[in-house]
């Protein structure tokens, strides 16, 4: 058998494979003026037939830490890597590279260019050499730590509101609701425009002041119940039941046992600051609304008057302007940007009553569309940065590749 074929065949042979060393790593480096098999060959990024946590438990079973280069250069106690682990891996005379992103593992070989079986074969021995070391890899299991990745609700719910808010707040200056005169042509257009203007303010303001008077109090109640499930005290987070009641009681009596039941507070809330009585205002609203109660107090926009099928209006004007006037009233959008203000004052008188320190720490994470909480320690943390990045290169994937991944050569 040729030698070249033979080294070929190491490759593919997962037995003969070793950890590369330092010097291993500097030769590879100056691989211009080595052998052919040390050149850069193929590389083939695997997000469908390899998983990241499969490999990288086999690979620190078979080699111990990650070697490669990447891990050396990238940034340690941190997750925001583009690359989170690679091994440098000799083959004979060809040097297997393999990396984790956060969610492909890209392998390069040097020395050979791959054929589409040949990746085939190559998975093949890689995925046949998992089951000759499983003790290994559950034991490198045991060590790992295992987070569920958790929804945010409360960031999900602010993002929406500041949306809402946004428009509101651009928009929501009270338009000029005067006639103007029809005399001519020219004031009948400009009646027109006008109209059709309302329309499309009514359209677009009417709404987002509706939708953001409903989640307001949302809002609040979902930062109260994510401080009290970040920072419960530890009979909480042993005891579900305990913790289950405690969140179900009303809104109000959770608030004033926040300090009673979650660490880190400095001090209970003042029922008699503005901010505590502004946003108990939010809360009854929300409770006489929430049903859709009728409450004629509330909701009268004006009276008239009817003698049989005559209506009869106290005051005269332009019937459809009036209407847009009077729904200007129903929606009140100053005062569902009031509401809103006063929901973001008492969140923030209630974040002063806890430990900075504390606080500092909770502050991003419950910004973070998710979160990770450690089932086991009952803790939650921040796992990755609040960017989302990916290296975007001239990389094959293995789900593109036109071949029968059950299929092997030999």
């Amino acid at each position: 058998m040729p030698s070249s074929n033979f080294e070929a065949k190491m490759i593919f042979d997962t037995a003969t494979w070793t950890a590369a060393t330092p010097s291993d790593l500097v030769d590879f480096l100056d691989r211009k003026s080595k052998s052919r098999s040390s050149k850069f060959g193929e590389l083939l990024a695997f997000r469908s037939k390899l998983s990241p946590l499969t490999v990288y438990k086999y690979l620190v079973a078979r080699f111990g830490e990650p070697n490669g280069f990447m891990t050396l250069s990238k940034k340690s106690k941190d997750s925001d890597n583009l690359v989170h682990w690679d091994f440098f891996i000799v083959a004979g005379e060809h040097r297997i590279w393999i990396q984790g992103g956060s969610r492909d593992v890209q392998v390069g070989i040097s020395g050979r260019k791959m054929r589409p079986l040949d990746w085939v074969k190559f998975v093949n021995a890689l995925k046949g050499d998992f089951r000759n070391h499983g003790k290994e890899m559950n034991a490198v299991g045991q060590r790992l730590q295992k987070w569920k990745l958790v929804s945010n609700r409360h960031a999900l719910i602010a993002e929406v509101c500041a949306e809402y808010h946004e428009v509101l707040s651009e928009n929501g200056a009270s338009p000029d609701f005067s006639v103007p005169r029809r005399t001519s042509s020219k004031g009948i257009k400009q009646y027109q425009r006008k109209i059709r203007g309302m329309g499309a303010r009514a359209s677009k303001l009417f709404g987002a002041a509706i939708s953001l008077d409903i989640l307001t109090p949302i809002l609040v109640e979902s930062f109260i119940n994510l401080l009290i499930f970040a920072l419960r005290r530890e009979e909480l987070r042993q005891n579900v039941r305990q913790y289950e009641t405690f969140v179900r009681q009303p809104i109000d009596t959770r608030v004033f046992d926040l300090h009673l039941k979650c660490e880190g507070f400095i001090g209970g809330v003042d029922t008699s600051r503005s901010e505590y009585k502004n946003f108990k205002k939010v809360m009854d609203r929300r409770n006489l609304r929430v049903h859709g109660n009728v409450d004629v107090s509330m909701d009268e926009v004006e009276e008239v008057f009817f003698d049989d099928y005559i209506p009869l209006y106290r005051e005269g004007g332009d019937p459809i302007l009036t209407f847009f006037k009077n729904q200007e009233k129903v929606f009140d959008i100053d005062g569902a940007l009031e509401r809103y203000h006063h929901a973001h004052e008492f969140m923030a008188y209630v974040r002063s009553l806890v430990t900075r320190k504390r606080m500092e720490e909770l502050n991003l994470m419950m910004e973070d569309m998710s979160f990770g909480f450690d089932e086991s320690r009952k803790i939650m943390g921040r796992l990755f940065p609040s960017h989302e990045a990916m290296m975007v290169l001239p990389v094959q994937y293995d789900d593109e590749l036109n071949v029968d991944w059950g299929k092997g050569v030999e």
